[in-house]
């Protein structure tokens, strides 16, 4: 009986020290978990992210958004900065935006043309300029999905769709293509862009469960899109700053102020 009575005892000790183990990484977990979520709050300002469907002219909208609020609009402008400051090829940064980079690329690619930049290099120099932007000041973000990388509970996350056909046209118009060519493009495009987010962020970028704002700019008029984002970022954000904007009259009617 004694002879048991060891490695039982012996048994009871390892499961109590795997159990407070345990406990410790636990409570450590929560504690990093924590100080995280607090660490956001203080360091980032809030901000305003755009994804939008190839053939809209999100750039324009973003910029008057910026205005409005005394911003500025990084669209375009994250890839000229880390041209510039990483001294990297702007072709080669055009090559990886939000694109489908092939296997062949990201692996060879360096080997082959130093000039070349790998998507996941990209990305992760993307993120801490993201990062580093959104500490310094508040920003209307375009595309390059941002709003995965940034806290989603400190900004406002908006989806600017539109049918097909408009998208094409606008295309045509801004490329000076031929319409079979500006369709390859629209659909190419939104094919990369989908398959960026989902391979660097796991997320499906057409999901609206995504966006505190989609809007449809079908039956959606540019200003009145401006004025809805506006708005719901002052609703959230500064809500002290917001008025009236609607006088319900005694006939249930309602005119703008």
């Amino acid at each position: 009986m004694r002879t048991n009575a060891l490695p039982r005892s012996r048994d009871l000790s390892q499961v109590a020290e795997r159990q407070l183990r345990m406990w410790a990484i636990g409570l450590e977990t929560r504690q990093r978990l924590e100080t995280e979520k607090r660490v956001p709050q203080k360091l980032v300002h809030p901000y305003i992210a755009i994804s939008r469907e190839t053939g809209i002219d999100a750039g324009e909208i973003a910029k008057d958004l910026a205005d409005k609020l005394g911003w500025k609009i990084l669209d375009r402008e994250l890839l000229d900065y880390m041209a510039e400051h990483y001294q990297w090829s702007r072709v080669a940064l055009d090559y990886v935006d939000e694109r489908t980079a092939s296997w062949f690329h990201d692996t060879f690619g360096k080997w082959l043309d130093q000039q070349m930049v790998s998507q996941a290099e990209y990305v992760s120099r993307l993120g801490k300029l993201v990062l580093l932007a959104a500490q310094h000041e508040s920003n209307v973000f375009v595309g390059r999905g941002v709003q995965f990388i940034l806290p989603r509970e400190l900004g406002l996350t908006v989806r600017l769709i539109a049918p097909l056909r408009p998208r094409i046209k606008r295309v045509m118009e801004r490329q000076h293509c031929s319409r079979a060519d500006a369709e390859k493009f629209v659909n190419e495009t939104d094919r990369g862009r989908a398959d960026f987010i989902r391979r660097y962020f796991q997320r499906d970028v057409a999901d609206p469960r995504l966006y505190d704002l989609v809007i449809n700019l079908e039956y959606t008029a540019r200003d009145t899109a401006i004025d809805l984002i506006l708005g719901d970022y002052m609703l959230r954000f500064e809500p002290s700053k917001v008025t009236c904007a609607f006088h319900l009259a005694e006939d249930r009617g309602s005119r703008r102020l």
